[in-house]
């Protein structure tokens, strides 16, 4: 068949989302008439099946692009990723035994290597100032809908090679059973901490954590060390950067404050940081995925420089390649370029049915809240493709 018809055929269909205990339930291999087998030929064949319809909607979000950012090499780069993909999953018949099932995951390891470029080739079309504030604003639908089903896709394929991979105590796929939110909150904080004090020579300040310190939710723990680090790298920077450039003695810098509450339906994280704010005229800004001059010194919308890119490999765990969307560290291009921060973590924080809120107090500080649902059941929040909002 060929291509055109493969992406007439496969953006016709509807995606079929996950939540995190469909995911879950759905990679145990002690589950009674499964095993370790059973189960990944399981998951293979979803994948077969669902990662070409999520593909071509977005190749239909990319050929509907306006301002003819559609012909842009960049854009046709990404394009040309997401056809290989459908067309290397067609060569493939579904799989029927164990021996399909493990070609069919070495082609998805592949997909995720390669598909680590992704991002750069965004960045390349969309940087610049060929774009007016009015259409860097207009975009704004179509890249939150693009990072969205990024990240579902990234999600579900590295929870597949992640099943295939030896199993760790309380861990399915990505998901943690008993995801310790304080000790998220913790090991975010250090890295955070880390990456200010490489590139600013700083010492960081305290963080004070309070709440509920023993929550535990089922979730993909890499999501929320993610958001969190993103969070945490805003305010140690800011608080550093407002105190420590005055005309006043050295002192110690104010707290970074986390608080953990627990409620009857959702987990909710509260960080308060003493770096300042912003203008509350620029709130709506920190939304945004593309950068406008006039918010160059807005720190709490893009990432920072750092040591690691989301194109690049991170550890997991000691001497295991990590596959998941998610990274442990910040981009080293300008955070003008960035295009991640703050609107990329609350498109994380809402993929399963949480949210990322923000309260600020100009010239004092700045309140983030991440919420997260306990129940698990919240399906992914896959967009539809551009083509079926228009209808």
């Amino acid at each position: 068949m060929g291509l055109r018809r493969l992406l007439e055929q496969y953006g016709e269909k509807d995606t079929t989302p996950l939540s995190i205990n469909q995911m879950y339930d759905f990679g145990q291999y002690e589950a009674p008439g499964r095993n370790r087998s059973t189960t990944l030929l399981a998951a293979a064949q979803f994948v077969h099946e669902e990662l070409p319809v999520r593909c071509a909607h977005l190749i239909q979000d990319l050929f509907a692009l306006p301002f003819g950012l559609s012909e842009n090499s960049a854009i046709q780069e990404v394009v040309g990723l997401f056809q290989n993909s459908i067309q290397e999953i067609s060569k493939h018949p579904r799989p029927k035994s164990s021996r399909e099932e493990l070609e069919l995951r070495q082609v998805v390891m592949g997909m995720l290597k390669r598909h680590r470029t992704i991002v750069t080739h965004m960045r390349s079309a969309l940087a610049g100032d060929l774009l007016s504030n009015e259409e860097r604003l207009q975009l704004q639908p179509f890249l939150d809908r693009f990072y969205t089903t990024r990240i579902g896709n990234r999600t579900m394929l590295a929870h597949y090679v992640r099943l295939g991979e030896e199993k760790q105590p309380g861990w399915v796929g990505l998901i943690n059973d008993k995801c310790n939110i304080h000790t998220v909150v913790s090991n975010a904080y250090a890295i955070a901490s880390s990456v200010c004090t490489y590139h600013h020579d700083m010492t960081p300040p305290p963080v004070r954590i309070v709440g509920k310190l023993d929550t535990e939710v089922r979730y993909i723990e890499s999501h929320l060390e993610y958001i969190l680090t993103e969070i945490f790298h805003n305010s140690i920077y800011q608080t550093w950067k407002h105190h420590t450039h005055r005309d006043t003695p050295r002192r110690e810098l104010p707290e970074v404050k986390v608080v953990i509450a627990e409620g009857e339906k959702t987990i909710s994280i509260a960080v308060s940081d003493q770096g300042g704010g912003f203008a509350r005229k620029s709130l709506d800004s920190i939304w945004t995925h593309l950068h406008f001059p006039d918010d160059e010194n807005l720190s709490h919308t893009h990432q920072k420089e750092g040591p690691i890119s989301e194109d690049e490999d991170v550890s997991f765990s000691p001497n295991d390649i990590d596959f998941s969307p998610l990274i442990n560290g910040y981009s080293r291009v300008s955070p003008r370029f960035s295009q991640n921060g703050l609107p990329v973590c609350r498109l994380y924080a809402r993929h399963f049915g949480g949210n990322l809120s923000i309260q600020v107090m100009e010239n004092f500080g700045v309140d983030v809240f991440v919420t997260i649902p306990k129940s698990g059941n919240h399906p992914e929040a896959l967009p539809k493709s551009s083509s079926a909002v228009e209808e």
